[in-house]
């Protein structure tokens, strides 16, 4: 009873102590301090895949180190790209229309926020069709930046706080808007520094000490100023350098970097800004001396004599408080006569001080939602006028418009030399169908009609979804891409070595059986190969309607583009209807015979000739014309040696292995023999630098041969060089700023690779720019470079302008990289769109000095066409500079 009794005394307080035990547990982790919970939005972020890629939302602020009690900027800035728009700020959305920007700062890092948010600029106002029951929108365009104060606490201690913000905003073009939603902002650093610890900013200095002083030259006197000398936040202000020289001296030109060979080039050290943003790159007055120096072994190099000054723009921060901003530089250069030359100097010019005053849009703090000033006018600038391609103003009045103007285009495109070298080849695969299906009891017709339905399919539809997935500019890369370029040219060689019966090109069984039964190896899939080969090749030298329907459908259009681009290459692809048949009407001879394997030969011969053609093009993805080792003279060796082996063989000076014991000349191997031996003798002198003076030369040849073309000819009858044989003046700078202002290439006059530096040149000179939009690859642009632009009558009007070749597919510059040369195409790209919305090749877009668009033709234009162009943009320029929008009519 004992042992009973305590064992269930025992049972009995187990229960009491595990309670107790909870108990104490849990008030020990209560008493414990919780985890400081992360501060988050008020509102969930919206999906990232939503998020705009047509504009880049940063963060910053004026300044990442402050003391208690200091006032900061956090600033949001949004870059747009052309076209598009974004909205306001406002604390509160509207019930209709677009979404205004709106800012949560739901982490301030413990900085007091002390006043509301001021955008940088005023923004535009007007009707937007996107939102008809709106009177008036308001939105920013390029580039704005919101800023808000914020306040260090007096208590507050140092250390590091990261400021953290979501940005809710919607993005609009003229035809569609983006997802309204809200993402959070990358963080922002900001480290406050002890209460006691006084900021005192490092004394600015030169990246390089001045010379001594005995070296400084007393030829040259140098001055520094600003205009104006007061200025408001936002405001833009030119800070002058100006040099005068003693007579008999002269100084070089401005550059960024100093070239391996030559004269010290004249520099700028800009090393204390005062607080001021750099807008451009120096510019100066007068345009500089081209000459060659005898003190540098014959160099050419630029000069000024007398008194230049350069200008540098240089714009007051929005968020700038009022005072004195003091700007100090450092100048170099260099100082020759015609005799010697002075050991180059840098020395430090006396400072210039602007004054910041009250005023200007930065200073502007709104208390309510941000509204235009009454009477406000939101007139976009003159210099970026919305720019409506010809083809979208032609799809504005209808479809039967659309469709004229398309088969217009598609009609240019066949006299153009961008489609031309699958002539052949498309004659090639269908003479080799044709003896198969001979053999077989079938014709060629089905073959024929599916090759036609399957241009026109494959050409509409990977125009329009690469366009829109993508971007306008997916087919014309895709066309140059080098690796594409070279299957491609690997293809051709292996079916050209196939039709010479060095091996048989054999398609995998299940392929055939799938995809090409009852039309033979290779049918179905070598048509549709064949059609997107020739589709692929047409974009290497993108039409001016195909350009324009581009952009519409990297838009979203759809309808529109879809129309134009299947009546385009509806009439593209009638003519190779009709070659793809030709071969058929071979069937109907009685015996395929030895005339059949005669046929294979020269196909594979001319076959092997078009493939160099893409060897090249790969090629010049990783070199310029110049070093290409596939060139101009290359091929057309080949051709000639290929054309000269086929006449000799048609006339039975050789046979090959599969031709019969007795090879029989007819009247028909004959003719082609004697047209071939023809071609080798036409072409042959060219490679002697005697290129015919014939239209087949300048109308076809040219087009087909590389870029170098010019260099196969002796003098100016090419149309490419000066009378002494020089065409390009080498740039050596490996800055690709610099190497663009020092390379130039001559087609009637000399035409520079600097759209700033030719924009200065016209500045100075009071003329227009003319910008031939060029490229490498484009066989349109070697057309007019050897046709038109240097007839007489063209050359004596283009000396009126400034010129400038932007390449849109790779800069042909030695002296930079293979990426930078891709880098400054992206950008010559961006300024097309930017200027035309188009992205066709060649395309002349001419320009006043203020950079006010005064014209702008695309694709080929005869002699007269082009000098009636340029009369016409001279007789505005000297009027009134109407703006005019863009035409790309064929």
């Amino acid at each position: 009873m004992l042992r009973v009794s305590a064992s269930h005394g025992r049972s009995s307080r187990t229960p009491i102590l595990a309670a107790v035990a909870l108990v104490l547990s849990l008030a020990v982790l209560c008493s414990l301090p919780c985890p400081a919970q992360a501060a988050a939005p008020a509102k969930k972020d919206s999906p990232a895949r939503a998020r705009p890629k047509d504009v880049a939302v940063t963060a910053t602020v004026s300044t990442t180190e402050a003391k208690p009690g200091d006032t900061i900027a956090y600033k949001v800035s949004a870059r747009l790209q052309p076209g598009y728009h974004i909205y306001i700020y406002s604390k509160e959305d509207n019930e209709v229309g677009p979404k205004n920007t709106r800012f949560d700062l739901f982490d301030p890092a413990g900085l007091m926020i002390e006043g509301d948010w001021a955008a940088s600029k005023i923004a535009i106002t007007k009707k937007e069709p996107a939102f008809p029951e709106l009177e008036s929108v308001s939105f920013y365009e390029g580039e704005v930046t919101w800023s808000v104060p914020l306040k260090v606490p007096a208590d507050a201690k140092a250390g590091k706080r990261t400021i953290r913000c979501q940005a809710s905003y919607q993005i609009c073009n003229a035809e569609k808007c983006s997802f309204p939603g809200r993402w959070t902002l990358p963080d922002v650093v900001v480290n406050v520094l002890p209460s006691d610890q006084t900021q005192v900013p490092p004394t600015p200095k030169p990246s390089k000490p001045d010379s001594r002083p005995a070296i400084v030259p007393r030829s040259i006197h140098v001055s520094a100023s600003l205009t104006p000398q007061e200025a408001r936040p936002g405001e833009v202000v030119k800070f002058q350098v100006t040099a005068r020289l003693d007579p008999g001296w002269h100084v070089y030109d401005y550059a960024k970097t100093q070239p391996e060979a030559g004269p010290r080039v004249t520099t700028f050290d800009v090393f204390d800004l005062g607080g001021l943003k750099v807008m451009d790159d120096w510019a100066s007055d007068v345009p500089p001396q081209v000459k060659k120096d005898p003190s540098f072994d014959q160099i050419e190099v630029s000069t000024f004599e007398g008194q230049v000054t350069w200008t540098l723009s240089l714009q007051v921060p929005p968020e700038t408080a009022p005072g004195a901003k003091t700007i100090r530089l450092q100048f170099g250069c260099q100082l020759c006569d015609e005799k010697s030359c002075l050991p180059p100097a840098r020395w430090t010019l006396a400072p210039v001080t602007l004054k910041v005053v009250k005023g200007g849009v930065g200073a502007i703090v709104p208390t309510r939602p941000e509204t235009p000033p009454a009477g406000a006018t939101a007139v976009k600038s003159a210099k970026t006028p919305k720019v409506v391609s010809e083809v979208e103003r032609t799809a504005e009045q209808g479809i039967i418009p659309l469709m004229i103007a398309s088969a217009l285009g598609g009609l240019l495109a066949l006299v153009m030399p961008c489609v031309w070298p699958m002539v052949p080849i498309t004659v090639n695969f269908f003479v080799k169908q044709g003896q198969a299906n001979k053999e077989k009891g079938g014709s060629t017709t089905g073959l024929a009609v599916t090759y036609c339905l399957a241009i026109i399919g494959v050409f509409t539809a990977v125009g329009v979804f690469c366009s829109f997935f993508l971007s306008a500019t997916a087919l014309p890369k895709l066309a140059n891409n080098p690796w594409l370029n070279f299957g491609v040219a690997g293809l051709f060689f292996a079916f050209g070595l196939s039709l010479l019966g060095l091996f048989e090109v054999r398609l995998p069984n299940a392929l055939l059986n799938a995809s090409a039964k009852g039309e033979g190896r290779g049918g179905l899939i070598g048509v549709v190969f064949m059609a997107l080969t020739l589709t692929i090749t047409s974009f290497t030298c993108t039409f001016p309607v195909v350009g324009g329907l581009l952009v519409m459908a990297s838009a979203g259009q759809f309808f529109y583009p879809i129309i134009g681009l299947a009546t385009f290459s509806t009439v593209l692809a009638l003519p190779f209807f009709l070659l793809a048949l030709s071969p058929g009407l071979l069937s109907k001879v009685p015996k395929s015979g030895d005339w059949m394997n005669a046929v294979k030969v020269v196909g594979g011969l001319v076959e092997i000739g078009a493939a160099f053609k893409f060897l090249n093009t790969a090629e010049l993805a990783f070199s310029t014309p110049d070093n290409a080792w596939i060139d101009a003279e290359f091929i057309l060796t080949a051709w000639v040696v290929l054309a000269a082996v086929c006449g000799f063989y048609l006339l039975g000076f050789f046979r090959t292995d599969h031709d019969h014991a007795e090879v029989k000349v007819g009247p028909g191997r004959m003719v082609l023999g004697i047209c071939f031996l023809g071609m080798a003798l036409y072409l042959a002198p060219a490679l002697f630098g005697r290129p015919p003076q014939s239209m087949m030369w300048e109308r076809l040849v040219v087009g087909l041969l590389p870029p170098d073309v010019g260099k196969l000819s002796a003098g100016p009858a090419g149309g490419s060089t000066l009378a002494g044989g020089e065409s390009h003046k080498k740039a050596t700078s490996t800055d690709p700023a610099q190497a663009q202002r020092e390379e130039k290439s001559f087609h009637g006059v000399w035409w520079g690779f600097s759209y700033e530096d030719a924009l200065a040149k016209a500045k100075a000179e009071g003329k227009p720019v003319l910008i031939d939009f060029t490229g490498v690859n484009c066989a349109n642009c070697r057309l007019m470079e050897a046709r038109v632009l240097p007839r007489p009558e063209v050359v004596e009007l283009l000396k009126k302008f400034v010129t400038v070749q932007l390449y849109t597919d790779f800069v042909p510059i030695d002296s930079i990289t293979r990426n930078e040369r891709e880098q400054l195409a992206e950008k010559n790209q961006e300024r097309e769109y930017k200027l035309t919305n188009d992205y066709s090749n060649p395309f002349y877009v001419i320009v006043s000095p203020d950079e006010t668009l005064l014209g702008a033709r695309g694709g080929y234009r005869e002699p007269q066409a082009f000098v009636a162009f340029l009369e016409d943009v001279l007789d505005k320029h000297k009027g009134a500079g109407k703006v005019v929008q863009a035409g790309s009519t064929p």
